[in-house]
């Protein structure tokens, strides 16, 4: 009985040890169940596909062979004797699209895929689930490259999981889209949109116009000029590296807005023809194509023809949205063509266009995506909208018989910012910043949607615009030092957001939980290590800060398997020579502390602090006063005086800012007065309000005669403006 009992006691152990190494898995499977066997993967095991699984079965040596150091035969066979990883398909087993099964044994590994996508996706599971080191591209010695029985049955949620490269804004060379692609196919994303054209540049080679890549492909002058641009034998090297991994590679050529580079190429494509350059500042240009012109079909259906040759996806992205209609309006070309067609407005003529190039599109069997101004109205043909902003244009989208892929501002935009944290990357700011769990939270079904209409939502697709790449000189690279900034930069913002995005768009939904999601990830951040991928380092979690003996106690978790937290106390910038955290830490003052995670020296995190109560506001200056609705009158304006001694310390000028910080009224604010010992010196006397929305709120006043000793005071004309629930606070600073 004892020797049972210890074996049972043993098997449930081990059995919760390998549902731990299950819960690395991300996307999360649909069904896995450990078997309590283990799989020894040895130079001996060998690689054994059926049908025309040859390519993948090359595949899946070349991700084995380079950290084990070991040559696997690889073999077209229906069974052998000893230890083997074989790949099929098998169309008898019901297994959904893309979808797998994985069984690991003490003899075998064995992947069934429906299709070779199915196959593909089964690998990447597979390759998790060996020790971390298996994405090395060198040898890795003295590791125990074993693999947790078990019995997997997974496939996707959605049918697409997509990301989107901006090469026009900034040029990604060949090998940064080869790398992308790399870190997309380890979380099963199968869309890649290439962004080839904008304003800023034309990415992509076409024969019939050699000047689009001339010309258009490069601004700036002189030293200055930067660009570049795929050939049609990069593209091609592009499409069959991603095809084999499940990617499917979706070109955009936009129309009608976005488009200056290629009229800075061919001004003839325009309405006015006037002469263009590429800009090298970002902006929205108003010139558009000519829609009154048949060259511009001419141009398009030729344009089209090159491309859908060099990319075999069913989708061509077009773009559609921002167009400014002023060019059109003044056209004589487009306003006879409206008019011939009886047309209301230069909306109806982009819907027009739009139609068009849907037609030119459908000769090669190609299937129209756009932002979803496309799907707004007028396309009787079926097209996918990529809801970026305004989540009714989905709904009347899918009434409409479009598809949609939802690409929301507030979720799937990876050029913000993860954090507001000081010493966050440059970044995007027109947004909020959008957190990993933010991301995470994303549910592509619609609210509102009827059922009949759910199958028309395809999945979720991250951006990653590169405007920011040249406002000014932060982000540029430095090309004698062969300097990868920008790269860098583009893997910070992507990784670990998309690993979330990829498990939105695969796991079931009762599946998905944010804090077994984070859990799972603290062995990624070493894959993405391993493997090359730059990522954000996260902040120590917080799991609690309470107030223990006139102190406050701060319990912290490590996230990132393998990394230290160092923590400071004495209000300094914590650092990698800092304290390393073992145990709950007590401090008097929560400004005080702080704590980063410290992967090696060269890589941490920002900083996990407590903000003081106006942190945000601090470039506003010293805080001089606080309002709240005891001191505001209600409708009437009224003094509220405020005591800036010791803070106007010399001559010069100042500024006294308003900033609303909760309620559900705003302040107005008629003029403010300022006086030295009670005297009046000088006034600043405008208009000006803070609220959910803030205007004029910074008032400016200068002091000439400034006496050391000298009580100031400013009084201050403020009412609510339809009550006085209103809370906030003022700041004073020397310009």
């Amino acid at each position: 009985m004892k020797k049972t009992t210890f074996l049972i006691s043993y098997l449930l152990i081990f059995s919760n040890l390998l549902q731990l190494q299950a819960q690395d898995l991300i996307p999360k499977p649909e069904s896995f169940k450990t078997n309590g066997e283990v799989f020894q993967l040895t130079s001996d095991v060998k690689i054994i596909y059926s049908g025309e699984l040859k390519k993948m079965a090359i595949y899946l040596e070349e991700s084995l062979s380079p950290a084990t150091g070991w040559d696997f035969d690889i073999i077209k066979t229906e069974s052998l004797l000893g230890s083997t990883i074989s790949i099929s398909i098998d169309n008898s087993k019901n297994i959904e699209t893309e979808g797998y099964q994985l069984s690991i044994t003490n003899k075998s590994v064995t992947i069934v895929g429906s299709n070779p996508a199915g196959v593909f996706n089964g690998i990447q599971t597979l390759l998790q689930m060996l020790p971390v080191e298996i994405y090395s591209k060198q040898r890795q010695k003295n590791v125990d490259w074993k693999i947790e029985g078990a019995e997997i049955t997974d496939a996707p949620l959605y049918p697409w999981r997509g990301m989107m490269l901006d090469a026009s804004r900034y040029f990604y060379d060949k090998d940064y889209v080869l790398h992308l692609i790399d870190m997309m196919a380890m979380y099963k994303m199968n869309v890649l949109h290439l962004h080839l054209i904008d304003d800023a540049g034309w990415r992509l080679e076409i024969k019939k116009y050699p000047k689009l890549t001339s010309v258009g492909a490069w601004r700036g002058e002189g030293k200055e000029r930067v660009g570049g641009y795929y050939t049609q034998e990069d593209i091609k090297e592009i499409v069959k590296y991603a095809g084999l991994r499940n990617v499917d590679v979706i070109p955009e050529i936009e129309i009608p807005a976005h488009t200056l580079a290629a009229i800075a190429a061919y001004p003839w494509l325009s309405c006015t023809g006037d002469e263009k350059v590429v800009p090298a500042q970002h902006f929205i240009s108003r010139d558009l194509y000519c829609v009154g012109k048949e060259s511009t079909f001419e141009f398009l259906e030729n344009v089209f023809k090159e491309t859908f040759e060099l990319f075999p996806s069913k989708y061509l992205h077009v773009g559609g949205d921002e167009a400014r209609y002023d060019r059109w309006k003044e056209c004589e070309h487009c306003q006879a063509l409206k008019n011939e067609l009886g047309l209301e407005s230069e909306k109806d003529l982009q819907v027009y266009f739009t139609k068009r190039i849907q037609k030119m599109a459908a000769k090669y069997g190609k299937t129209i995506v756009g932002w979803d101004e496309i799907i707004e109205r007028g396309l009787e043909n079926k097209a996918v909208g990529m809801v970026w902003h305004d989540q009714s244009k989905a709904v009347s989208g899918a009434e409409n018989g479009h598809d949609l892929v939802m690409a929301l501002t507030g979720y799937c935009y990876f050029d913000v910012a993860e954090s507001a944290i000081p010493g966050e990357v440059k970044a995007a700011t027109w947004l909020k910043p959008i957190s990993l769990e933010k991301v995470y939270s994303l549910n592509p079904m619609i609210e509102g949607l009827d059922e009949k209409f759910k199958p028309q939502v395809l999945g979720a697709h991250a951006t990653l615009w590169s405007d920011q790449f040249i406002h000014g000189t932060i982000l540029q690279e430095i090309a004698p030092i062969n300097e990868n900034r920008s790269e860098k930069y583009f893997d910070y913002l992507t990784f670990p957001r998309m690993a979330a995005l990829a498990e939105v768009c695969w796991t079931p939904r009762n599946l998905q939980s944010w804090d077994d999601f984070e859990k799972r990830m603290k062995t990624h951040y070493n894959r993405f290590d391993v493997a090359g991928f730059g990522y954000r380092v996260p902040q120590p979690k917080l799991i609690s800060k309470k107030e223990v003996e006139l102190c406050f106690e701060i319990v912290l978790e490590n996230v990132v398997n393998g990394a230290e937290i160092r923590y400071s106390t004495d209000g300094i910038p914590a650092n990698v020579y800092s304290e390393i955290y073992t145990s709950p830490v007590k401090v008097e003052n929560l400004n005080q502390f702080q704590a980063i995670t410290v992967v090696n020296r060269h890589q941490y995190s920002l900083p996990l602090y407590f903000p003081e109560k106006y942190d945000k506001f601090k470039k506003y200056g010293k805080l001089v006063a606080e309002w709240n609705p005891g001191n505001i009158n209600r409708k009437e304006f009224d003094v509220f005086e405020i005591n800036v001694t010791g803070k106007v310390d010399q001559n010069g000028i100042y500024e006294l800012a308003f900033w609303f910080t909760g309620g559900t009224h705003r302040l107005e604010i008629e003029k403010i007065e300022v006086f030295k010992n009670g005297d009046k010196i000088t006034e600043d006397n405008h208009p000006a309000f803070t609220g959910g929305k803030s205007k004029n709120n910074i008032y400016s006043f200068e002091i000439n005669n400034y006496e050391t000793g000298a009580a100031f005071t400013i009084k201050a004309k403020v009412r609510g403006d339809i009550g006085n629930n209103s809370n906030g606070a003022v700041f004073i600073k020397l310009k």
